[in-house]
């Protein structure tokens, strides 16, 4: 399973599904999932046979919230690749790159504070902030320009069809994920690592995690406004550690495909199987 819209009410079925046959959750927002109807998810980790989740600390939660660790599995998600040619860490060029959906709790906000500390250090810096807004865009605009960057950036505002997105990518230079709270999930990290870009990332669930894993770019404390400005300085002006950052990129592009997150969720779900039944049995 990779939803339940009523974990409280569909739980009775899911008791049902489980008497007869082995059920796996794929937890793709722990975070999110705890924080809304916490005690009704509780009681579904408790009825499936495996939770599986994308981060190490999505683990940890679950087994500090009393799942067995038998019962937890970790398939980090897998990238999504450019449908163009990768160019080499996306050029030397100056273009932060904010893409996704534009909610309070990703801190565009807080990018916004941190770019006119990084034009001290790099004055042709730009940002790109990309994708369809679920809370108000005029705030930051007002910021922006308070803040004397507004016509550093290119508001690039609604759902944009796969050219745009990848245009947007094509353009950057750094991705920047400056989330406030954990996600344990992400598909602009899955994108940003198959457009082989440098990431700057907070440091909340598999963001950090998978950026650290396998030094792919910058981590921060969540809401540190300078640490974030200094990353990205870093990833903008500092050669090496750009390349570095670039074939780490490269390096979770090779390791984290579909083709293995299938192997893996094909052996889970073969074992599963095979501690159900007996040898001369088939499940109903």
């Amino acid at each position: 399973m990779q939803w339940l819209v009523r974990p409280d009410t569909d739980l009775r079925w899911l008791r049902a599904v489980a008497a007869e046959r082995p059920v796996v959750l794929t937890a793709h927002d722990l975070a999110g999932m705890l924080s809304r109807r916490r005690e009704a998810w509780l009681r579904v980790f408790e009825t499936v046979d495996r939770v599986v989740v994308h981060s190490r600390r999505g683990a940890d939660e679950l087994a500090e919230l009393g799942v067995p660790r038998s019962r937890i599995a970790r398939i980090p998600h897998p990238v999504f690749e450019s449908a163009r040619p990768l160019v080499d860490g996306g050029g030397p060029g100056q273009t932060l790159l904010f893409f996704g959906l534009i909610r309070a709790y990703k801190g565009v906000d807080l990018l916004l504070r941190a770019l006119p500390l990084v034009a001290r250090d790099r004055p042709d810096v730009r940002l790109v902030v990309a994708g369809d807004p679920l809370d108000a865009v005029e705030p930051l605009r007002i910021l922006a320009s308070e803040l004397g960057v507004g016509e550093r950036i290119d508001w690039r505002l609604g759902f944009l069809p796969d050219g745009e997105v990848e245009d947007a990518f094509a353009d950057a230079s750094v991705v920047v994920l400056p989330y406030r709270r954990r996600v344990d999930a992400s598909g602009v990290l899955a994108l940003a690592v198959g457009h082989g870009l440098p990431i700057v990332a907070s440091d909340v669930g598999s963001l950090g995690e998978t950026v650290e894993e396998f030094d792919a770019g910058e981590v921060v404390p969540p809401e540190d406004v300078e640490a974030l400005a200094a990353a990205c300085v870093r990833l903008l002006g500092d050669d090496g550690r750009r390349d570095e950052a670039v074939q780490g990129a490269a390096r979770a592009r090779e390791a984290l495909t579909w083709e293995a997150s299938a192997r893996e969720h094909e052996a889970l779900y073969a074992k599963l199987v095979r501690d159900r039944t007996r040898p001369d049995e088939s499940l109903p």
